[in-house]
């Protein structure tokens, strides 16, 4: 048993004696991953909560700062929120799989949607909730009750979902995609945020100097591609608004600060993109210097932007004029001062929304409260609900002095799905952190981390210079890390398929199971499969869900795996399966 030692002076015998009291053990895991973009304001000026940490939606009346709450079914984690032309509210249920409709503060239905229900809007001209699954679904439903009316397959990923005309415009959240349906569901186009530069030079630490890859030598042009969209909303001109993540392909070093410099930025920026039918989108000058703008709102005079900046704990308030100037410059665009900063000392906010008056509202769910803020005045509205909070789930969301947080790169305890160069071992890939990290020690795909409490001490205290953790981070991080689920496998296809695809998998010949077997798909031993080295057995739990593979990210699909840079029969034994058993073995591996 560990034991922590404490002095205590005995005055009436002038010694002083050590004692030994047993470590305390720390509190259950709280919260859920930060996502945002959990509030809106209705029609009739009341503030819609949905509150994943303790699974409820609250109804706040901003005139009277009465509350009342709505009590959901445990586990459901409530995320994004609609209102219709009747009043009614829709919530998707992001781990309940499902779309609930509440009228008069009370829930009228509770319709099944997908595994992972993601984004949610309201169309007025078909009176429809349409609803974004993570597992590549889109599904209509009638505003009023009834069931789905269209379900279109698309891709993986889905985030955010919104009206434009007779078409729809859905985001994909890893690769910040933006795809355009037609009023018959196909996809007509298909855009990402631009690319732009930096000449910030690079990365590596203080005193390395720093080697951007963009032009290979030191202090050239870096660049900066885009990645993780957190919150995408529409505007009254028709323009979609997404703030998302860039990754500045620099080199990455191992050392104190290595994972940053220059700009206050490390190897991830905040960034906001502007994208309007049949014109090229817009790279708008970044709002904040941190890391995690989790939501977005405008207010109804289209004059000023507000945006979540979990990472920081703060608000930052901005005009429009001061959105059209174009990012790609030394070190991203600044507001100047058209910024206004806020930070209210309640912790993480995820969200924030205009009321019609301009006040803005900001939420806050650790504490848990609401603060509204207009030009003359700010007040708090208290929730009820104890307070909630995690030392490790707050470190994970914590921006350090190089502008990143390590949900930068594990956005939701997840993956970016991004590759990145490091000064002294080439190129990885980012590894998913959820569907249990704490059985899947050593960790790095070099397995060169052998606890959480090593990787933790050198990757965010060493690395993202954000300092030692404290004891209860160390202890708290593993635990809530270790009860985020992994990604939500999509609709089978094909049961035949999938049904030949796990007897290869299973079968002797194949040798999969040699390494990837029990629970977690892995013997977590250090292997050589042929593709340049010892490296650690991944887990295949959610493994559809991470595109690319391979340590090094050369796979870009699951059937690109078993090709040229797979490894061979050192990887497994597959040179003797047909293209159709390939596949079938593929469509096993989507499942898991």
């Amino acid at each position: 048993m560990k034991h922590v030692k404490i002095l205590s002076l005995l005055a009436f015998a002038g010694c002083t004696q050590s004692i030994e009291l047993p470590s305390p053990t720390p509190p259950p895991p709280w919260g859920v991953p930060i996502t945002g973009g959990t509030m809106m304001i209705t029609h009739d000026g009341k503030a819609i909560v949905a509150d994943p940490d303790r699974d409820r939606i609250l109804s706040v009346d901003l005139g009277t700062n009465a509350v009342t709450e709505l009590a959901l079914t445990a586990g459901d984690e409530p995320g994004r929120i609609a209102e219709d032309a009747a009043g009614r509210i829709h919530v998707a249920l992001r781990r309940g799989g499902a779309l609930v409709t509440i009228v008069n503060g009370k829930i009228e239905s509770r319709r099944a949607v997908c595994a992972e229900p993601r984004g949610l809007a309201y169309d007025a001209t078909s009176d429809l909730v349409h609803v974004a699954c993570t597992t590549g679904e889109l599904v209509s439903f009638p505003a009023a009750g009834g069931d789905a009316v269209r379900q279109l397959r698309l891709d993986r990923d889905l985030r955010d979902v919104a009206v434009s005309g007779n078409q729809l415009i859905v985001t994909r959240f890893r690769t910040a995609e933006v795809l355009t349906l037609d009023a018959q569901g196909a996809i007509v186009t298909r855009v990402v945020p631009p690319t732009v530069h930096r000449f910030n030079g690079g990365f590596g630490g203080p005193g390395q100097g720093g080697v951007g890859s963009g032009s290979g030598v030191p202090g050239g042009p870096i660049e900066a591609i885009p990645a993780v969209a957190w919150r995408a909303i529409p505007l009254a001109n028709g323009k979609l608004m997404v703030a998302h993540q860039r990754q500045l392909k620099g080199t990455l070093g191992t050392q104190q600060g290595g994972y940053g410099q220059g700009c206050g930025q490390g190897p991830v920026e905040d960034a906001v993109t502007l994208f309007a039918p049949g014109q090229a989108p817009f790279a708008v000058a970044p709002p904040a210097r941190g890391a995690l703008a989790v939501d977005i709102a405008v207010n109804s005079q289209g004059t000023q932007f507000a945006f979540a900046i979990a990472g920081t704990k703060q608000v930052e308030v901005v005009s429009t004029a001061s959105m059209g100037t174009h990012d790609d410059d030394q070190c991203g665009g600044d507001n100047g001062n058209d910024r206004q900063t806020f930070d209210d000392g309640l912790g993480a906010p995820t969200s924030v929304a205009f009321r019609a008056n301009g006040d803005l509202v900001t939420f806050y769910p650790e504490y848990p409260a609401l603060v509204v803020r207009s030009a003359t005045e700010t007040h708090t509205i208290t929730l009820p609900g104890e307070m909630g909070y995690d030392s490790g789930r707050a470190m994970f969301h914590t921006s350090t002095g190089v502008g990143l947080a390590c949900a930068s790169c594990h956005p939701e305890g997840r993956d970016d799905g991004l590759v990145w160069q490091f000064d002294n071992i080439g190129l990885r890939r980012t590894q998913n952190l959820s569907g249990g990290i704490l059985g899947r020690a050593p960790y790095h795909w070099t397995g060169d981390m052998t606890t959480l409490t090593v990787l933790m001490d050198n990757v965010f205290g060493v690395r993202m210079a954000g300092g030692t953790p404290t004891h209860s981070e160390h202890v708290s991080l593993g635990p809530w890390l270790d009860r985020l689920q992994a990604p939500a496998p999509a609709p089978i296809k094909d049961a035949d398929a999938v049904a030949r695809g796990s007897a290869l998998f299973e079968s002797a010949d194949t040798m999969c199971t040699t390494c990837h077997r029990g629970a977690l798909y892995t013997n977590s031993k250090l292997v050589d499969v042929g593709t340049g080295g010892t490296f650690k057995v991944p887990s295949l739990v959610g493994v559809a869900a991470r595109p690319p593979f391979m340590h090094n990210g050369c796979a870009a699909t699951l059937r690109d795996r078993f090709g040229a840079c797979g490894g061979g029969d050192t990887h497994g034994h597959t040179s003797q399966l047909t293209p159709a058993q390939v596949d079938d073995l593929v469509a096993f591996l989507e499942t898991l």
